[in-house]
């Protein structure tokens, strides 16, 4: 058997599939980590050392006493998805996991006859845990709603984590972001060698349809995994290389295996590839091998080289984890199971905004636990309680208001209170003017104003005074020091807008990348159903979003130049009664963004919403210093021009007289701070109004 200290060759480590799953992450996440922190590497080959050396003096290690127990906890993060899964879907998944790691799975039958003698028992079994990190009743299942669920990677890890020296921390989310890279990732480990400096990210990450094989798993695209993704990723987890060791006849690092020209998938007859360039020997490849990347009803062993090498690491890097004190600490030293408190966990698991006189269906989505008895209490709601796990809860008046629900059994009670998780609006709109103005010059968010920090984290929308397009103060989102994947949303009150001609949200925007790689996502959308649907109307983000170049310290605009004035047509919703915007920030990890002075308004005449007979123009615009003003009139004409802020503020009288053909004024504009104006036109009783930018 050789000893390689990996530098990790990839390029074969992933086999051409017509459907771009990719089965497994693990080598290519661990070379990822490798880029950003070569320290992490030296560790790594450093660790391995030490493991080749137990291995040498104890080369039967998975003989000795009995089963090794691993306690285990499953971290459900979803976003209120069928990613979600049942506790029956983790148990069968436990099911799997343990027949396979005993070689007790009935399939032992399809084992090809040469390879038997040489497949093992690696005398492992993985217990849920049933005390938790405090010593606290679990049934070793813990789900936690997180936007992270959804194209995760090591960042998903801080929204629930247990000490990776006492438990095997699995986490079960929606997606698996592939980092620019094509196909579908079905799971990744992390190697124990990395256990000493990275314990926060130590486990394996799972897209919630390859757990076990019913549910999700059953019916989803990647059925035929058969709950086998995790028995090769715990591999990993217990310091398994791919069979074909990562390389065109590759070593694996265990001598009864036979070697592999590279990954394979379906399910080959055997013998298969008997004469390739590699020499596998007269039986083959050992395609039903955990640790390839064939389907999960074709593969049904580990080899015994396999099992000694993970028992190796059971007496290193990871000797804690089934030590007697442990499994004691964790409750999976064979102690009978007790009856757990459930964890109480209401549904929406998101803030509901709705208009006055809709429903809203609630749901008791406890675990932990057995819910014995349930109380719900819905302020400014019909019906107040409720016993049911669900309900249709009727709000008639607008406001804001909370929800309660209270469970317990035997074993105890838990309540979960959501404070403002209902936002009632009334039918019609909060504002019904020709013009809507936000500048954010207060010292708090407007009242009309919502924020809804969808992860939970300890980010989110706040006023700041550092820096601002005008006024002193702006809303700023401090991403420099939030969670990559993290969804922020910042939502307007609602504005009629039929009294807006052609409307368009204007807004300024500043914002830097940490890096050129750095890709946050601002998008707005729009709702007139008081925000229970919403419409995307523009998305930016990474070197697009920008305005000024990367930066890696924390960002504050210090000038004009360093805002872009963005401007989103709303024309298709210029019927809409009550139409709300929504800024949603999603973080990748960048620098901090601000929004300021944003308007909601258009061309429109505020008594006359006719067109503009006199063609009143001006040039150019935006504009700094001088700008030209331009109007036509048939005849003689009395006509009087002002200057008004957002707010329809007169500012100053640009000119007033009879005029007759064609006007063309100068006019300064540099003693005016920059902004949206809007130059007024008033003839016999009319108004008209063109939109000034002033930089």
């Amino acid at each position: 058997m050789k000893t390689v200290l990996y530098s990790m060759l990839l390029a074969c480590s992933v086999p051409a599939m017509a459907q771009q799953v990719v089965p497994c992450h693990t080598m290519e996440h661990m070379e990822e980590l490798f880029l950003q922190d070569p320290l992490k590497r030296a560790v790594f080959n450093e660790e391995e050392k030490k493991f080749e050396e137990i291995l040498r003096n104890n080369p039967e290690l998975q003989t000795q006493g009995g089963p090794r127990i691993i306690p285990v906890v499953f971290h459900i993060i979803h976003v209120g998805g069928t990613e979600n899964i049942s506790k029956a879907q983790v148990l069968d998944q436990m099911r799997i996991l343990n027949e396979d790691f005993r070689r007790l799975n009935p399939d032992t039958v399809n084992t090809p006859g040469p390879f038997k003698p040489l497949a093992g028992d690696a005398n492992i079994e993985f217990r849920l845990a049933q005390k938790d990190p405090s010593g606290n009743c679990t049934d070793g299942i813990v789900r936690k709603y997180s936007p992270l669920s959804v194209n995760a990677r090591d960042n998903v890890k801080a929204v629930s984590y247990w000490p990776a020296t006492k438990y095997f921390n699995i986490w079960v989310v929606k997606s698996i972001d592939a980092n620019g890279n094509p196909g579908t990732i079905l799971g990744y480990a992390q190697f124990p060698n990395l256990l000493p400096i990275s314990p926060g990210t130590d486990g394996v990450v799972l897209r919630h349809d390859v757990v076990g094989d019913i549910g999700t798993a059953a019916t989803g695209p990647f059925a035929n995994y058969n709950g086998r993704t995790l028995c090769h990723e715990a591999g990993h987890w217990l310091n398994l290389r791919h069979i074909w060791g990562d390389a065109v006849c590759g070593n694996d690092q265990v001598s009864d295996t036979p070697t592999h020209l590279g990954a394979n998938s379906g399910c080959p007859t055997f013998p298969y590839n008997v004469g390739s360039q590699c020499n596998p020997g007269p039986n083959g490849e050992m395609y039903v091998n955990y640790m390839d990347y064939t389907d999960g009803n074709c593969q049904n062993m580990f080899s015994v080289g396999q099992c000694t090498r993970m028992n190796t690491t059971l007496s290193g890097a990871r000797a804690n984890i089934w030590s007697a004190s442990n499994l004691t600490a964790t409750g999976t030293d064979g102690s009978p199971a007790v009856l757990c408190a459930p964890v109480a966990q209401i549904s929406p698991f998101v803030p509901a905004l709705i208009c006055a006189g809709d429903s809203v269906l609630f749901k008791d989505m406890s675990y932990n636990g057995t819910v014995s008895n349930r109380n719900w209490s819905f302020q400014g709601g019909s019906p107040s309680s409720s016993t049911d796990s669900t309900e249709y809860v009727t709000y008639s008046t607008p406001g804001i208001y909370s929800v309660t629900l209270t469970v317990s059994n035997t074993a105890g009670t838990n309540t979960a209170t959501k404070t403002g998780w209902i936002v009632v609006s009334a039918g019609t709109a909060q504002y019904s003017t020709w013009n809507y103005y936000e500048g954010f010059d207060a010292s708090q968010l407007p009242s009309d104003w919502a924020v809804y920090n969808l992860g939970g984290d300890a980010v989110t929308w706040t006023i700041t005074n550092t820096a601002s397009w005008f006024g002193g103060s702006s809303v700023r989102y401090v991403n420099s020091s939030g969670l990559t994947g993290q969804v922020d949303e910042l939502i307007s009150p609602s504005v009629n807008m039929t009294s807006i001609n052609s409307p368009k949200l204007y807004y300024y925007v500043s914002y830097a990348q940490r890096d050129a790689n750095s890709d946050d996502k601002l998008r707005i959308l729009v709702s007139i159903d008081c925000g229970e649907m919403w419409t995307q109307r523009s998305s930016k983000s990474g070197s697009i979003l920008k305005t000024v170049n990367p930066q890696t310290a924390s960002f504050i605009p210090t000038q004009a130049s360093q805002w872009r004035l963005e401007t989103v047509s709303l024309a298709a919703y210029q019927s809409a009664a009550k139409l709300k915007v929504k800024f949603e920030f999603t973080s990748d990890g960048g620098n901090n963004i601000y929004v300021d002075h944003i308007n909601m308004t258009g061309t429109l005449g505020m008594e006359n919403t006719g067109a503009d007979p006199f063609g009143m123009n001006v040039f150019p615009n935006p504009v700094e210093g001088f700008s030209q003003l331009l109007f036509t009139t048939d005849g003689p004409e009395t006509i009087r021009i002002s200057l008004n802020d957002v707010m329809g503020r007169e500012v100053k009288e640009i000119l007033k007289g009879e005029f007759s053909g064609e006007t063309q004024l100068a006019f300064h504009s540099g003693d005016l701070a920059p902004g949206i104006y809007l130059l007024t036109l008033e003839h016999n009783g009319n108004t008209y109004v063109k939109k000034l930018v002033i930089r």
